[in-house]
C-alpha cells in the first residue's frame, strides 16, 4: 500500500498552499413511491447523514485508476463559540466516539442556495463543549470519519461528469491531501479501517483498505460479490466484523455480505424472502450495528417493511415480524438502543419539514410506537458510534443532539 506521509509532508513544505478543506399522517402511497425514485437515484451528500447512491460493484469489478491531486494544507482557527450552528444548516454530521464531533454546515444565507455541496466543516474534541473551524468552506460530495482524527472526503470534478477526488485528513480536517490508490491489500489491517470508492457517483464502487500505520489506501483483493448501493465511503464494522449491504447480481434480490477476517474473505445472504422490490428495482437492506455481532437489516418493498436479525455467529439471518410495521420507506435505516431495542424510523409529513416516528421491538417482538425523550421529531437519522454514543443532528434548528443510551436526549452543541 502506498503511504499518504509524504503527501502531508510535502503539503507542510510546499511555499504556495491552495485552497483546502477544510405528527400528520403518512404519505401517500403515490409519493411513497416517489420518494422511494428519488432516494434510489441520488446521492445523499447534501443531505443529512445520507450520503447514499447507487454504486455497483462484484467480483470482476475494475479496480479504479489512481487519483492524484494537489496537496491541500492550512491553519486550523479556534471559535470559541460552543454553538457553532445556530442559524445554519447541519449538511452531515459524524462522530468517531463520544468526543470526536464533526459538522459540515451550510455556507448559504438567505434565498436559494445555488452552493448546496458547499461547506464548512467544525469540529469538537471535547463532546461539543467547544468546536474549531477547519477550513474555509469547500464543495464535497461526501464526507466520512473514519477515526479520531482521520477523515476521507470525496471532492467532484470542476467539470460535469469529470472524477471525483478522494482526500483524506489525517489531523482532524485541519490539512488535507490527496489519496493515492496503488497496489491491493489482502485485509484490513489491525486498527484500519474500509471505505467503497468510486471515481464517479454511479459506478462500480470497490472496498479499500486504509491503513493508519502507513496512511496507505489499497483495493482488497477479494471484493464482495454484490452490486453495492452505497457512495458513503464508511463500511459498517462491529465485533470484528465487516458487514456490506447490495444486492444480488443474478437474482437482483436484497442482501448483506459478511467477513470476519478483515475482508480476505466473504459469505453472503439473499433475503430470498423479501417483499416484493418496487417497480424500479430492489434496494439494499439498511443496516444496524450493534456493540456485538448482532445485526439488523430492513428492507422495504410493495409498501411493507421487513426487519431481519443475525447473531453472528451462526451466519443464518431470521425474519423478525412485520406485523404493524410502518409502510414508509426506510430511507434512514434504524438504530440499536443500548438495552438491545431496534428502533426504526417513519418519515411522517409535517407542516414545515418531515417529521419522524419511532417504532421499536425486543428480542423479536412486535413493533410499538415510543418517543424519544428530549429529541425532537425534527431531528435525525440516529447513528451510534463504536464506543456507544449516539448522536442525531436537527437541520431545522441547527443542533446537534446525543445520548448515551438512545432514549434520553440532551444537545451536544447547545449547553
Amino acid at each position: 500500500m502506498t503511504g499518504l506521509r509524504e503527501l502531508f509532508e510535502d503539503a507542510a513544505g510546499s511555499p504556495t498552499r491552495p485552497s483546502r478543506l477544510t405528527a400528520d399522517e403518512v404519505y401517500d402511497a403515490g409519493r411513497r413511491r416517489h420518494r422511494r425514485r428519488l432516494a434510489a437515484a441520488t446521492a445523499a451528500g447534501a443531505t443529512t447523514l445520507a450520503l447514499v447512491a447507487v454504486a455497483a460493484v462484484n467480483l470482476l469489478a475494475p479496480v479504479p485508476r489512481p487519483v492524484d491531486g494537489t496537496p491541500i494544507a492550512g491553519r486550523t482557527t479556534a471559535t470559541g463559540n460552543p454553538d457553532p450552528a445556530s442559524g445554519r444548516r447541519i449538511q452531515w454530521a459524524a462522530a468517531a466516539d463520544r468526543n470526536h464531533l464533526y459538522l459540515s454546515l451550510s455556507t448559504c444565507t438567505g434565498g436559494p442556495c445555488q452552493q448546496k455541496q458547499a461547506v464548512a466543516l467544525v469540529g469538537s474534541t471535547d463532546g461539543g463543549r467547544t468546536w474549531s473551524d477547519r477550513g474555509t468552506p469547500i464543495t464535497v460530495s461526501a464526507l466520512a470519519v473514519l477515526g479520531p482524527d482521520t477523515l476521507v472526503a470525496a471532492v467532484p470534478g470542476i467539470r460535469p461528469g469529470a472524477d471525483r477526488t478522494l482526500l483524506a485528513s489525517l489531523d482532524g480536517g485541519r490539512t488535507w491531501a490527496a489519496a493515492r490508490s496503488a497496489g491491493t491489500a489482502e485485509a484490513v489491517p489491525a486498527g484500519g479501517t474500509a471505505i467503497c470508492w468510486s471515481p464517479q457517483v454511479g459506478t462500480p464502487c470497490t472496498l479499500h483498505a486504509v491503513d493508519p500505520a502507513t496512511r496507505g489506501v489499497a483495493p482488497l483483493v477479494e471484493q464482495p460479490p454484490l452490486t453495492m448501493r452505497t457512495d458513503a465511503l464508511h463500511i459498517e464494522e462491529s465485533a470484528g466484523r465487516l458487514r456490506v449491504a447490495g444486492t444480488d447480481p443474478a437474482t437482483g434480490r436484497p442482501a448483506v455480505s459478511t467477513s470476519a477476517d478483515a475482508g480476505r474473505s466473504w459469505s453472503t445472504h439473499v433475503f430470498a424472502d423479501a417483499p416484493a422490490c418496487p417497480e424500479e428495482k430492489c434496494e439494499a437492506p439498511l443496516l444496524a450495528v450493534t456493540g456485538t455481532a448482532t445485526t439488523y437489516a430492513a428492507t422495504t418493498g410493495g409498501d411493507v417493511r421487513a426487519v431481519y436479525r443475525t447473531d453472528g455467529t451462526s451466519g443464518r439471518w431470521q425474519r423478525l415480524t412485520d406485523a404493524h410495521l410502518p409502510d414508509e420507506p426506510a430511507t434512514e435505516g434504524s438504530f440499536v438502543t443500548a438495552d438491545g431495542t431496534h428502533v426504526l424510523f417513519q418519515l411522517v409529513n409535517g407542516r414545515n419539514a418531515d417529521a419522524r416516528r419511532y417504532w421499536a421491538a425486543r428480542d423479536g417482538g412486535a413493533y410499538q410506537a415510543v418517543e424519544l425523550v428530549g429529541l425532537p421529531t425534527t431531528a435525525g437519522p440516529v447513528r451510534r458510534t463504536p464506543d456507544g454514543w449516539f448522536y442525531a443532528p436537527d437541520d431545522a434548528d441547527g443542533t446537534l443532539y446525543g445520548s448515551t443510551d438512545g432514549w434520553r436526549w440532551s444537545p451536544a452543541t447547545r449547553r
